[in-house]
């Protein structure tokens, strides 16, 4: 019978990881403001589609350099130091999008902003990862993702007063990424060393886990691709000439969409422990399709079935990407782990860059946000049924060799700091 823990060992864990949650959960609550104000910001000032789209592909260009980069960073200065210059970048970056609506410029600040996001990230989700024992790292990791969307949901509603705090959006996100920097910069915690992993390449994903690369590639596809239209098309649900009615409503829509997911993710998760993760995946990407479908065909629903309906997208589309890395690592051999997860975030990120630039094309066409979801439509569909050949080509992996899901999001790291000591359980 093992021993319990320690009190003082439980306590210095608990204060750990709460000061890394802390630190996330604020920096999500900027990085929901964001993801309104910019892209609303853009449509005011008569952006076309194309030019909306390469702003949301420089993020994902940004995150899959600082993916890259980010363990050698944090190797050569430490987790708190990584974290620090990383934030003061992310700071920096925000408030100069408000010197001038420049493309040229904005897209430099936001290649930036993605290549401090993912040295943060990285520096987060291993020090939580590291400090975590095996026995409940699941369930810490899933806490620290749920604070994370938790910090989403919020984010939004900062805007949602109307033009003049779109006005001021980049201000109040760069206060809130300011105070994320301050409690891992002021904690006296022993920081943990990362290990030297080097990253996966994509290519030994697709080898070694093709279900789950072709579905990671899909998450950032469209989830990147559509989201960076949905604030404009929900400003549109509300009242039109009434910038506040405009921003109140996107800041709704985009809060639902993350509170959909996060409600879906566990549960869905959670049932791929018991069947086949691609044939989850399968039906997750039939639904969003249908969904994508019905808001293709009715692209101006109004605001009380528009929420519903792109809840309901969402609570599908959303969900997926931490099914694909469970899958990913039933399917690692001893020692593969690390690798696999970095391949699957390069992957993510190759999607993220090319989604958001094709969703530009189709929403700069004569059919506007129709192309958009039916875009989202399209790649649902192709998921669904790439999922059920792969079922049918390749047995699933058996129970002892199957990970228990974690409940990840894109951009997320932490699985790369799994011990090879618990692969080999």
């Amino acid at each position: 019978m093992a021993k319990p823990e320690p009190r003082t060992n439980t306590v210095i864990f608990y204060r750990n990881v709460a000061v890394v949650m802390l630190a996330m959960g604020v920096w999500q609550v900027a990085n929901g403001l964001l993801n309104v104000a910019l892209p609303l910001t853009m449509a005011q000032s008569a952006w076309s589609g194309v030019a909306i789209g390469a702003i949301a592909s420089a993020y994902a260009i940004g995150f899959m350099a600082g993916a890259f980069h980010a363990p050698a960073l944090i190797a050569r200065i430490g987790h708190i130091r990584a974290f620090a210059a990383a934030g003061g970048l992310a700071v920096a970056a925000t408030l100069l999008l408000g010197m001038d609506t420049n493309a040229y410029l904005w897209f430099a600040l936001r290649l930036v902003f993605g290549a401090s996001a993912a040295v943060l990230f990285a520096v987060a989700e291993s020090w939580i990862a590291d400090a975590t024992p095996a026995s409940r790292r699941g369930g810490v990791i899933s806490a620290y993702q749920i604070a994370g969307r938790a910090g989403i949901v919020v984010g939004p509603f900062l805007i949602a007063g109307g033009e003049s705090l779109i006005g001021g959006a980049l201000l109040v996100a760069g206060v809130f990424l300011a105070l994320a920097i301050s409690p891992v910069a002021a904690t006296h915690r022993a920081q943990p060393i990362l290990p030297d992993h080097p990253p996966g390449s994509p290519l030994s994903v697709l080898k070694v886990a093709p279900a789950a690369a072709i579905a990671v590639f899909a998450a950032g596809m469209v989830n990147s691709g559509v989201l960076a239209f949905i604030p404009i098309w929900a400003g549109a649900l509300g009242t039109p000439s009434e910038d506040a009615s405009a921003a109140g409503a996107a800041a709704l829509v985009m809060g639902v969409i993350y509170a959909a997911s996060m409600a879906s993710q566990w549960p869905a998760g959670k049932i791929s422990d018991q069947f086949d993760r691609r044939l989850v995946i399968g039906v997750l990407g039939a639904a969003w399709a249908i969904i994508s479908l019905i808001l293709t065909a009715f692209v101006d629903p109004g605001l009380i079935l528009g929420i519903v309906l792109i809840g309901l997208w969402g609570a599908t589309s959303l969900a997926h990407y931490g099914i694909a890395v469970a899958h990913a690592a039933d399917r690692a051999q001893q020692g593969q782990l690390p690798a696999m997860a970095s391949g699957l975030l390069i992957v993510w990120a190759v999607g993220s860059i090319i989604g958001p630039l094709v969703a530009g094309v189709l929403y700069a066409s004569p059919m506007g946000m129709r192309g958009v979801f039916l875009f989202s439509a399209v790649f649902g569909a192709a998921l669904a049924g790439t999922m059920l050949l792969r079922s049918r080509s390749r047995m699933a992996a058996s129970e002892a060799d199957r990970e228990d899901f974690v409940n990840l999001h894109a951009t997320s790291a932490a699985l790369t700091e799994i011990d090879t000591e618990d692969a080999a359980d």
